[in-house]
């Protein structure tokens, strides 16, 4: 996974300004905003820090930032150092600006897909974004969530962006490719689906950018595989569901990244991801 990762940063960085993905992270902040005001966040699969900074911005007391691919830590690192330069060289900085990234976000490189505690714990919120979508088994599953449990206090929450809830992936995936053909499919990304699995099918998540191609490898695995892995993982709480929701503003044509009305009217019909939202 590491590999695909490092050769994919600065295209997946460039489809990450579509429509969907500011959407996505409208829905994010919506979701968290429950349980990240003076939260300690635990995120895996934090990319370049596309999420990392913004926990912040939201209300989190601390963020530590992991991912397999030392290109993308190198890349987050980079931005939060050209935020906290831009801070510093504000007029009305300070050495104690309470917004500062300074000490506050950490990342490290490790495989998210393995169970191990991380310093700065325990979190009160374990976020991961596109993580769950590279099981692909309910082992593997079982393994993500235990990485997470293994960090949170009882009590707290994991969140987690994946492929949209379903008994029948297969049946996602031709619907998927119907509502959103090419060439933009569903913001600039295509799937192909290359084979069946026990628990799903294995997909191919791939699109042409202008400063490069992005390839991905991944699974679509059915939602009751999902919700046993993290109950048998022991996040035994609340358990909910949420999908990709359309904010109006999108659909008067005020939102970012240029996506059509058909693409989003798309959305409403098939969703584009799934947020899983459990405790601990």
């Amino acid at each position: 996974m590491s590999t695909q990762f490092d050769n994919i940063q600065v295209p997946y960085d460039y489809i990450r300004k579509k429509s969907i993905a500011y959407i996505e992270r409208v829905n994010v902040q919506t979701t968290l905003a429950p349980f990240i005001n003076n939260a300690r966040v635990l995120e895996l699969a934090c990319g370049s820090g596309f999420y990392t900074y913004d926990l912040r911005e939201w209300g989190a007391n601390a963020v530590v930032g992991v991912d397999i691919s030392p290109v993308m830590i190198e890349e987050a690192r980079r931005l939060g150092y050209a935020a906290l330069a831009t801070t510093s060289s504000s007029p009305t900085s300070s050495d104690n600006n309470e917004n500062s990234n300074s000490n506050t976000v950490e990342f490290i490189v490790a495989d998210c897909a393995k169970p191990i505690l991380y310093p700065g714990g325990p979190f009160d919120l374990v976020f991961a974004a596109w993580l769950l979508n590279h099981a692909p088994d309910h082992k593997s599953l079982v393994d993500m969530f235990r990485s997470a449990v293994l960090n949170l206090k009882d009590g707290g929450h994991f969140v987690g962006i994946t492929v949209a809830p379903t008994s029948d992936p297969t049946a996602w995936y031709e619907a998927e490719a119907e509502a959103r053909p090419p060439p933009e499919g569903t913001g600039g990304l295509l799937f192909a689906k290359t084979g069946d699995v026990e628990d799903g099918i294995s997909v191919h998540c791939y699109g042409e950018t202008e400063v490069g191609r992005v390839d991905i490898r991944g699974w679509y695995l059915r939602q009751d595989v999902y919700e046993r892995a993290a109950r048998e993982a022991g996040l035994k709480a609340d358990l909910r569901w949420e999908i990709t929701n359309v904010p109006e503003r999108w659909l008067k044509g005020e939102g970012e990244g240029g996506a059509s009305l058909e693409e989003l009217r798309s959305y409403e019909k098939v969703p584009a991801y799934g947020f899983l939202v459990v405790a601990k």
